[in-house]
């Protein structure tokens, strides 16, 4: 299961909308479906949801489908070039700066993860995040190759955050 945690209006915060519309569009391409949120990834049930700033508000589809691997993709400073991403563990999201949400990512991961068999926060380094301005190049190029590895269930490449 992914979740995009963000704010398309704030620019590079949008990075995880951006993302799982992606992944969506090319699993449906290689399905040959319609788009829709629940799609099969490499012969496994896989759903992709937009959550906005407001992750907490689907608890309900994670409780539902208990999934193996549960990917929080969001926008995050991590101090690197812009573009760049990460696998932050989750007893390091307390402590950096992630773009805003109603409720503090690190509350949600603790609650949703008796539901899971593993989360992962999927970690993108952000150029601007500003109001009412679209997604930089660099995340746009960031944001494909992400999906890319997402819809290929190869997740291993991604490097974790020191």
């Amino acid at each position: 299961m992914i979740l995009a945690v963000g704010n398309t209006m704030n620019g590079d915060d949008g990075i995880s909308s951006y993302i799982v519309e992606k992944v969506n569009k090319s699993v449906n391409k290689a399905d040959g479906e319609a788009n829709n949120s629940t799609n099969s990834l490499k012969g496994r049930e896989k759903i992709a949801i937009d959550c906005g700033t407001i992750p907490e508000n689907y608890t309900s589809v994670i409780r539902k489908y208990k999934p193996d691997i549960l990917i929080l993709v969001d926008a995050a400073e991590m101090g690197l070039t812009p573009g760049s991403y990460r696998i932050i563990a989750p007893e390091r999201i307390g402590v950096m700066t992630i773009s805003t949400h109603s409720m503090p990512l690190s509350l949600f991961v603790s609650y949703v993860k008796q539901f899971c068999k593993k989360v992962l926060l999927l970690g993108v380094q952000p150029k601007k995040m500003e109001f009412d301005t679209e997604l930089t190049a660099e995340l746009r190029k960031a944001g494909d190759e992400i999906a890319l590895i997402i819809a290929n269930g190869t997740l291993s490449e991604i490097k974790h955050f020191k």
